[in-house]
């Protein structure tokens, strides 16, 4: 592999894993456009995709996703948010969104109104590290030894690793709870870039 990563896996049969789950989420793919999840490209063993937030105006881009199949399905996915338009890997203090979703062990709020407590499902130690999406089918959660008793092997069965099962994560916690926008914004150009 290109960057160093050992080849474990005949990459043929990586390939067609890859090419079965491109081919299944190609099934889905209109409905996912509709709500603002685009493939921009899919070459084994990556995939691209955008995410934006279409309620509000204007729709904006939320963050990028890039998954990486290299030796599936002996590993799972690696999966990285990316800034859209660099493909750059976000740092933890970068996100625009760390994927909440409500604490499944935590009690419901004692007082109406109160918040429901949440668990972030991107996760780093320090601000200034690549964040990993803590999700069972994704390498950096299978990998994490607080997650020894989690092995992929007896979950790959179960679709979790699959393209349109980490894309449809990434929307429902990241884009989906959006639901609008509140900013002041003001263009600033740039003069000395302003056409004749």
């Amino acid at each position: 592999m290109p960057d160093g990563t050992e080849v474990l896996v005949d990459p043929a049969v990586s390939r067609g894993k890859f090419e079965r789950e491109l081919a299944n989420y190609r099934t889905f793919e209109d409905a996912m456009q509709r709500r603002g999840q685009w493939l921009l490209r899919a070459e084994f063993p990556e995939v691209f995709t955008v995410f934006a937030a279409p309620r509000g105006t204007p729709p904006v881009v939320v963050f990028g996703a890039l998954l990486d199949y290299t030796n599936y399905d002996l590993w799972p996915p690696s999966v990285r948010l990316v800034n859209p338009f660099t493909r750059q890997p976000y740092r933890y203090a970068e996100l625009l969104t760390r994927l909440p979703r409500r604490d499944p062990a935590a009690p419901p709020p004692a007082v109406p109104g109160m918040p429901t407590p949440v668990q972030e499902l991107m996760q780093a130690f320090k601000p200034e590290d690549v964040p990993f999406l803590c999700v069972p089918g994704t390498r950096e959660y299978h990998a994490n030894p607080g997650h020894s008793g989690d092995d992929w092997l007896l979950r790959r069965a179960d679709g979790e690793g699959s393209i349109y099962n980490i894309l449809d994560v990434l929307w429902r916690y990241g884009v989906d709870p959006i639901a609008g926008l509140q900013m002041q914004m003001t263009l600033a150009p740039a003069f000395d870039r302003i056409p004749e």
